[in-house]
């Protein structure tokens, strides 16, 4: 998760839900990523967050590195589930979507720079 003053740069009306875009991480990238905005209705969370997931395989953690994101389309509602098995298989198939978007909108990565 994103830390708690990452919700203060977005705009107050900004909804939560699915979204993606791209990150970066210690200045490295730009990496696709799609991110939850919101209260993971699932978990149950009484607290909004910013849940960024990097789609690019990294040799190491990077746990403490800074963290930038763009975030440039939204994807969908949140939905709550009945499952965690449903819940992954929706997080895929919002992954897959998010991969192959952002190959056809590469120009969007410039909103990191």
């Amino acid at each position: 998760n994103l830390p708690a003053s990452a919700l203060e740069q977005l705009p107050q009306d900004f909804g939560t839900g699915i979204y993606f875009g791209w990150a970066m991480v210690d200045d490295k990238g730009p990496f696709k990523m799609v991110t939850s905005v919101g209260y993971n209705p699932y978990f149950k969370n009484e607290t909004r967050t910013v849940e960024p997931h990097l789609l690019h395989e990294f040799a190491e953690d990077f746990y403490g590195a800074q963290i930038r994101v763009a975030i440039t389309t939204f994807l969908r509602p949140e939905w709550n589930f009945d499952s965690v098995e449903a819940l992954i298989a929706c997080i895929k198939m919002d992954i897959a979507y998010a991969d192959k978007a952002l190959d056809i909108s590469p120009e969007s990565k410039g909103l990191l720079q």
